[in-house]
């Protein structure tokens, strides 16, 4: 899997997050259960307090701690000014940087979605960075859903952007 390496502008974001683990791969469990309640619950009134029918979600995994192999995860939608955001949603801004982004293989279940999606991290961090001439930054890794994401798309993919230097 080769990524391509772009430089993304930045970008600021609304939305809910939670903290998880890579400890006992509590994380594999924890961010499909928050998508699910994201989707039930939190994404209609987000989208309602943007003014906004739609958008593209975004999954970020910030606050990473080696040690203890913690983060926050955090999804959210593009947010333009200073909205009133509803009760537990924060704005989080990424900065501007460098990136190899992947894309996910195709996939036309939610279930070859997910296990694509995983994969696909797996392959960026075990297959491709360790041979790279690039090295992580150190900074926020994202998750881009957008057109061909969504729930009943045929061969549906998504982006993940690993931030990256050159070594």
């Amino acid at each position: 899997m080769t990524p391509q390496i772009v430089d993304h502008p930045g970008i600021t974001l609304a939305g809910f997050a939670i903290r998880t683990s890579l400890q006992e791969q509590a994380n594999l469990r924890d961010i499909p259960a928050f998508w699910q309640r994201y989707a039930q619950s939190l994404r209609t009134p987000l989208l309602a307090s943007l003014d906004l029918p739609h958008a593209v979600e975004y999954g970020v995994v910030r606050g990473f701690d080696p040690a203890s192999g913690t983060f926050d995860y955090l999804i959210g939608i593009e947010c333009q000014g200073a909205p009133q955001l509803p009760e537990g949603a924060c704005r989080h801004a990424i900065a501007p940087a460098r990136y190899a982004m992947f894309t996910t293989p195709p996939a036309d279940s939610d279930e070859a979605f997910s296990r694509a999606i995983v994969a696909t991290w797996q392959a960026a961090y075990q297959d491709w960075l360790p041979t790279a001439p690039w090295q992580h930054a150190g900074s926020e890794s994202f998750e881009r859903y957008d057109g061909r994401s969504g729930p009943g798309q045929a061969g549906r993919q998504m982006e993940i952007y690993l931030p990256v230097v050159p070594r």
